[in-house]
């Protein structure tokens, strides 16, 4: 009856983004997996696939047993939700829809229908800072797939860009700096727009733990401004304006970067160049 009731309430305010289809409804509960303890949270992803790879997401998050309904923007978001799929061969970074009950939405389209998937939910519950939820989506059949690496080496060409990274070899359990290149056609790009109001974003997740790290492209100049802060400069970040969108930034900038554990990680570094959002794979390793 609560998802019925839910769904009745809703309708109105989500017709829009989820047309009608039928699912078949299962819900899972989420990993803390940044501090945990720090923040006494849970919470709880519905999830329901539909018809060619379709499937409707629903999560929320609880303290002392209230759904938490305000959130900060981060990076000109409510949430950032990663989605991967078992074999890390899908990758997603989306921003569902806030609904007045605290829930956030959004429909998206697997690749790998099949497969199992890892939702990560990335976002500012209001006053309590970051937070960071994962949720194992079961695959339909159970066959187990083999996680794939992204190509070694320092670079990886999409569309007219070559993107590179030095060092693609870190050290885990303390930060350390990568930084990264572009050029188009051979030439620094000259046609490169902030995302989601900063340079570049990037994704690592550990390809034997899933573990997880977003990151933000700096300058040498917001490198400076850090002051020794053990945060990978994600309070500074949240501290700064956003960039414009229509800015033109420089082709050269870092991730400050701490990894977990000692593992090979899937990196996705996404950047706009001209009006188009791209997507780099890269791998990065662990000493």
């Amino acid at each position: 009856m609560f998802v019925l009731r839910v769904f009745v309430i809703s309708a109105a305010v989500v017709a829009a983004l989820l047309p009608t289809r039928v699912y078949a409804e299962q819900v899972v509960a989420g990993r803390d997996i940044i501090f945990p303890g720090t923040v006494p949270m849970t919470a709880f992803l519905r999830w329901a696939r539909g018809p060619q790879g379709t499937v409707r997401i629903e999560a929320w998050e609880i303290r002392n047993g209230y759904v938490i309904r305000a959130y900060d923007v981060d990076m000109t978001k409510l949430m950032h939700m990663i989605v991967v799929s078992d074999d890390l061969t899908d990758f997603q970074h989306v921003h569902p829809a806030l609904l007045p009950n605290g829930h956030f939405i959004i429909e998206l389209h697997l690749a790998n229908p099949e497969q199992a998937y890892h939702i990560y939910m990335d976002g500012l519950p209001h006053g309590e800072g970051r937070n960071v939820f994962r949720f194992d989506l079961p695959s339909l059949d159970g066959a187990p797939v083999t996680r794939q690496l992204h190509a070694s080496g320092s670079s990886v060409s999409v569309g007219p860009y070559t993107v590179t990274i030095d060092p693609t070899s870190i050290p885990f359990g303390e930060i350390a700096t990568i930084s990264v290149r572009i050029l188009k056609n051979g030439r620094p790009a000259n046609d490169l727009h902030p995302y989601l109001g900063v340079m570049s974003h990037g994704v690592l997740i550990g390809t034997k733990d899933l573990a997880y790290m977003h990151a933000h492209g700096m300058t040498d100049e917001m490198l400076a401004m850090m002051s020794g802060a053990n945060d990978c400069g994600d309070s500074m970040m949240l501290a700064m304006t956003p960039m414009p969108p229509d800015l033109n930034i420089g082709n050269q900038f870092e991730f400050e970067i701490l990894a977990p554990s000692a593992q090979d990680y899937d990196f996705w570094i996404q950047f706009v160049g001209g009006k188009t959002l791209y997507t780099a794979p890269l791998l990065v390793t662990t000493r």
